[in-house]
């Protein structure tokens, strides 16, 4: 299935701002290092679940998960 380009540069922005934002103090729940670990899968998920299911499929799975990454790595 292919991706439109405006799905994938909303995609890639949204890669990008989660990669460009730091931890917001050094005593954070998870260390800077998982979440790095951590977000390398989920977009590796990401994208292997578009090729399989569709990109809607990994949109709404993307939607839960980065709302879990968010607040216990990015919020903390």
């Amino acid at each position: 299935m292919r991706i439109s380009a405006r799905s994938r540069r909303l995609l890639a922005a949204t890669f990008l701002a989660a990669a460009l934002v730091p931890a917001a103090s050094a005593q954070a729940d998870a260390p800077q290092e998982q979440c790095d670990v951590r977000l390398d899968r989920l977009q590796a998920q990401f994208y292997d679940m578009a090729e399989r299911r569709g990109y809607e499929a990994a949109s709404d799975w993307w939607s839960a998960r980065w709302h879990a990454y968010h607040t216990s790595c990015v919020m903390h």
